[in-house]
């Protein structure tokens, strides 16, 4: 199998997954979505439960590079502004990747704890090192971030009376207050 065929199997993988649920798909709709037969599919994964660990794998590798991606060049700017610029980039990565945000969230009982911990983890740790304060728990912090973001961008979806850019400029402010920046 290609790198170009297993991709689009990946890619079509994540969308149902998300869509559907682990249990709700199927490898007969995922393979229909990648254009491919669904034993071309299994010639790869073997399973559709190799195939769940695949696609989160790779999306994690893919997000946490992005997480990393986010601390450039912040140091000359002061906290307040340093925290904005975190929540719109993460904000912008959660929309790129909302497929697998929302199956972290809805299918965490399938999904063991060190790759949620080290998604959560590694955020945190990156908090630390641009905050560079002691008395706030980053992973804390880090969780409350993925969490609001990713509520705001599910209701974005479909709420059309809740004010979004303004619940993300009062999450700023409130959260820049009890990190005393």
């Amino acid at each position: 199998m290609t790198e170009k065929t297993e991709q689009k199997i990946l890619e079509a993988a994540l969308k149902v997954f998300s869509e559907k649920g682990y249990v709700g798909a199927t490898t007969k709709n995922i393979s229909l979505i990648a254009g491919f037969s669904e034993m071309t599919l299994f010639r790869k994964f073997e399973t559709k439960k190799n195939l769940f660990r695949a696609v989160l794998t790779q999306k994690q590798g893919e997000v946490l590079k992005d997480i990393t991606s986010i601390w450039v060049d912040v140091e000359d700017v002061d906290p307040h502004e340093r925290f904005k610029i975190l929540i719109y980039s993460m904000m912008d990565l959660i929309d790129r990747n909302f497929d697998y945000i929302n199956i972290i969230v809805y299918e965490r009982q399938r999904i063991s704890d060190s790759m949620i911990n080290t998604l959560i983890s590694h955020l945190g740790e990156h908090m630390e090192k641009i905050f560079h304060k002691n008395e706030i728990d980053y992973y804390t912090l880090a969780l409350n971030v993925l969490s609001f973001l990713y509520f705001n961008r599910f209701y974005k979806m479909g709420n059309t009376f809740f004010n979004h850019q303004k619940a993300v400029e009062e999450f700023i402010k409130y959260n820049t207050q009890c990190m005393s920046l």
